[in-house]
């Protein structure tokens, strides 16, 4: 059996299941990942902590669908946070480590401090883009 002192934490996502209730999810850590995604950016905090949701989420959505090449999503709106885009790529052999990459475009003279972090997005959208690799068309939404 494997005890919660025997499993490292770092850059995991452990799905897990609860019988009793009939819930099912996954636990998801990225540290050493999300520190080298953070410190190539000198993000201010809202956007540094929106790059890492996002990232969380594509690592989240990534590990649990068959992917053979790569997963991108991308927020876009008119506010002082303009871009928050990731990617994540399938691990290139069985029980490999996957690769995640995030980055975010925006306006340090636009963003405020007192609006909430979602506000400083502004109007736009969501896309999600799955690309199964050579020879296949992306899915889009």
């Amino acid at each position: 059996m494997t005890t919660i002192n025997q499993i490292t934490w770092d850059d995991t996502i452990l799905p897990f299941q609860l019988d009793r209730s009939g819930v099912r999810g996954r636990i998801a850590r990225l540290d050493g990942a999300l520190e080298h995604i953070l410190s190539r950016h000198d993000y201010p905090a809202q956007v540094g902590d929106l790059v890492a949701e996002l990232a969380l989420l594509t690592a989240l959505i990534g590990e649990s669908i068959k992917l053979r090449w790569k997963l991108s999503l991308q927020v876009r709106g008119n506010g002082a946070i303009r871009t928050i885009a990731t990617d994540y790529y399938a691990p290139e052999t069985e029980g490999g480590a996957a690769r995640i990459r995030a980055w975010a475009s925006f306006d340090a003279e636009r963003l405020d401090a007192s609006l909430p972090t979602f506000d400083q997005i502004g109007e736009g959208y969501f896309a999600v883009l799955i690309d199964q690799g050579e020879g296949t068309t992306p899915i889009r939404g």
